[in-house]
Order: C-alpha cells, then structure tokens, then sequence
C-alpha cells in the first residue's frame, strides 16, 4: 500500500456487502495527517451520491472494522470513510498524543488530505469524544455530529473504575470459547456482539490462543488521557447539527442528556431503547439507525430545506432527552390535511394514516402502486418483506394488538417525491402523548399518488 491519500485501490475483506451502484468492498488506503500516518477503509457509496459523506470515529477498544456493520449501511446512499484512530489498527503509534484534541486534529488532517466535502461525523463512544473535540476545533470542517453514547463528564472514582477495566484485560485466551465467557460475562455483551467483535478485537497467538489486535498499553493511555473529564465548555463551542444517542441502560443518563440540549444549540436526543453502550450494534440498533437516517435527511439532502445549523431555523421544542426523535422546525401533525393545503407526498402520508385507522384493507391496498414495496426492521433485523399481501399485514397487525388504538404521523419532514416521519401508536385508553406504545419512524417514496416504497424500523419486534 502506499502513504497517498487516495490509498492504493485496494480492497478490504471486512464489511463490505454487495449493494447495487455501490462498491462491494471498502478500500484500504493510508494518509500523512498531523505529523502521523493513519490508515483508513473507504466505502465510495453508490455513483451518485445521496447524501454528504460520513466519517465515522471508532471506540477505545477497536479499529475501523468494528464500525463497519453501520459504515455498509450508510454507503448505500453516500461516501463512507473510517480512519484507525491513532495508536490502533494499521496507523501509527506514537509515543504521545492520546488526547481527544490530538486525535481531533488527526482526523481534521485526514478530511483535508481526502478533500472530504463537509462530511457528517459520527463516533462511538470514545469516538464521539473526538467527534465533539474536531467539531468544536474545526467548525468549517463539520457538516453535522452524531454522538453514540458519549459521555461528556466522568467523575474521578468512575474513570479509576474504566482505567482498572481496562488493566484487568487477560493478555491471551485459550480459546475462542474462553473470549466469548470473558465478553459475555465481564464485558457484559451479548453473545451476537461479542461473536462480532471478536474476530476484530483478537489475532492468532504464536501459542494456539488468542491474543489483542490492540497494544494494551496504547489503550490505557487512550483512556487515561480522557479521564476524568468535564467538557461542556468543549460542547459549549459546537455549533453544527448534532444527535446524541443515548442508550437506555448506557452512560449517558436522562440529566446529562439534558445538559446536552443546555450546552449544544439545536442539540436533538434520540434514546435508544434497550440499548447499553453501543447503540449501533445489539438490542435498540434498529432505532438508531433509523434515527440516524432520519437526522441525515433532515440535515442535508439535495435540494431540502435544510441548509444551515437546526438552531438558526428554529427553536427547539421539547427539552425532554427521552423523547423520540425531535426534528427542530418540522411539523409535528398532519393538521394542515384538514385545509386541503397538503399535497405530494404529505398528501400520501396523510391517507396512509386514515387508511390505517380506517382498518380497511382495501383502503391499504389502494395506497401501494401495484410494484410497491414495504421492508420493515425490527430487534433481530427485517421483520418482513414485500409487496401488497405483506403491506397488509404488516399494517394490520401494528393495531391488532391494541384494539381501539390510532396512529399518528409525527415530525413530517417531506423532501420531493419523499417523506419521512414518527409514527406513534396511541392507546384509547390512554391518551398522554409521553405513554405511547409505539414509536416508529419511517420513510416513503411515492409515485403520482401512492407509495411505491415503505420503510420503518420498529422500536420492538412484533
């Protein structure tokens, strides 16, 4: 491979998925970035692209592959870059220079060396501390921020406790069933995660086992070098669009989740249900992929309305961390249908909606153009897939199981022949708008009038 920032053409095994008009693989390629050499996995997304690109900033304890299960996601409507974070996977590992300011200005060297437009930048955990340390040193650089799980203060007995986590880390294992019992049962992850991360995380010993991809004390210092922590007057200086995902069960509580939306002008906070840590991968991943694809399309799309920070458009409503998927100056009902003053793909949305409460299938089926398709995501991936038959289903059961029950379309962001949305599932019994049962967003792409696609990631499975 070659130190150019192009990279060299060639591609990686890891996380690519066949997608139409995409590349099939991720391409490995190196920069010179801040006086150090970063390596970096580049998805070029489909031909012409949708979206702005994206950047995404990995946690203490991974490489770029272990972001790739959202980065395959995100390319099929735009560019996707991932860079190792200094000290881990291919870049270099320097003696110093484990600060998220440093790393920062790592990553501002890669967007310059890649000529990347503005990209959205999106980190996990630890990531996000660098996402909001970049966004706040090189605002011109950052088109949007979205933070998974990041916590922006840890108290001094709580970083003792992470930094001793990351001391107890075994050195080797036996065997991979050994890993797997050390992720599940002192990690705390699931089996299907920790079937993820492991082979990212470990490499064949020279012995039989298995030993860390990552340097053990490169990870310590990264960690040492954020902790503690109390960074507000660092989100106090970010002034792009940004979206927090809070895990429900992860480390950012509901009261540090408020001070987000007191110290980020515009800041929106998506909690993600069932979630731990690492929301985009295990329980709750579904809601913050679609809360994340929603936040993109309201951010910027070719020719949508939004074209500046979500502060400077209008103020945020809501204050409430744990609502679901606020879109500053959306619309937030479908009351204007009453007027006749909605058309095009609002207008759709607006008889999907009766044609729901309605609970007449032929009125469901009148919605779809005969080619029309509906893919519903739910907990453990696609629900369902299809046509007519499958739409009908899929709609009548959301409101099988609540007899009496309405649904209502929130925060309508429409954009061409394209609308997106929240649905809510309101119980008759109980009208408070914080007690829904179900909240769901959505996307759809008409044609003329009626649906030629349905998109929705559910907040549970059915």
């Amino acid at each position: 491979m070659t130190d150019a920032a192009g990279g060299t053409g060639r591609r990686s095994g890891t996380g690519g998925r066949g997608l139409p008009g995409t590349s099939l693989a991720p391409r490995d390629g190196f920069v010179r970035a801040n006086g150090i050499r970063l390596r970096y996995l580049d998805w070029a997304g489909p031909e012409v692209a949708r979206r702005p690109p994206a950047l995404l900033l990995h946690g203490v304890l991974q490489s770029s592959e272990g972001m790739a299960n959202l980065a395959s996601h995100l390319a099929r409507k735009g560019r996707v870059v991932v860079p190792d974070l200094r000290g881990r996977g291919g870049s270099d590992k320097p003696e110093d220079g484990y600060d998220p300011a440093t790393m920062a200005d790592d990553v501002a060297g890669l967007i310059e060396a890649l000529s990347l437009d503005r990209p959205v930048v999106i980190g996990r955990l630890h990531g996000g501390l660098v996402a909001y340390h970049l966004a706040a040193r090189r605002p011109e650089l950052v088109r949007g921020l979205v933070l998974g799980d990041t916590a922006p203060e840890v108290d001094p007995a709580r970083a003792e406790r992470a930094l001793a986590t990351i001391r107890a880390l075994p050195a080797r294992f036996a065997s991979e069933d050994e890993a797997l019992a050390f992720y599940q049962d002192r990690l705390g992850l699931s089996e299907a995660r920790a079937r993820h991360d492991l082979p990212h995380d470990l490499v064949p010993g020279d012995d039989g086992g298995l030993r860390w991809r990552h340097d053990r004390d490169v990870v310590e210092r990264v960690e040492a070098a954020s902790l503690p922590r109390s960074d507000w007057d660092v989100l106090a200086r970010t002034a792009c669009p940004t979206l927090l995902l809070r895990g429900q069960r992860g480390e950012v509580p509901r009261a540090m989740a408020d001070r987000f939306c007191d110290a980020i002008a515009g800041c929106q906070v998506q909690t993600v249900l069932g979630a731990r840590h690492d929301v985009f991968l295990g329980p709750g991943s579904e809601q913050a992929f679609g809360a994340l694809d929603l936040f993109l399309m309201r951010l910027d799309e070719p020719g949508g309305a939004v074209q500046a920070p979500l502060a400077d458009i209008a103020p945020v409503t809501g204050r409430d961390p744990d609502s679901q998927l606020p879109l500053p100056g959306a619309e937030t009902a479908l009351a204007a249908a009453e007027s006749g003053l909605l058309d095009g793909a609002e207008a759709v949305l607006e008889r999907v909606v009766r044609a729901i409460n309605s609970r007449d299938p032929d009125a469901i089926t009148a919605l779809f153009a005969p080619d029309g398709r509906i893919v519903q995501h739910g907990v453990g991936g696609v629900v369902r897939a299809g046509g007519l038959d499958t739409a009908r289903l899929a709609f009548e059961r959301v409101l099988t199981a609540a007899p009496g029950a309405t649904i209502e379309a929130r925060d309508v962001l429409a954009n061409g022949n394209r609308v997106a949305c929240v649905f809510a599932v309101r119980s008759a019994l109980n009208p408070d708008p914080a007690d829904d049962t179900i909240l769901a967003p959505a996307f759809l792409r008409v044609r003329g009038d009626q649906v030629a696609e349905f998109v929705s990631y559910s907040l549970r499975d059915e």
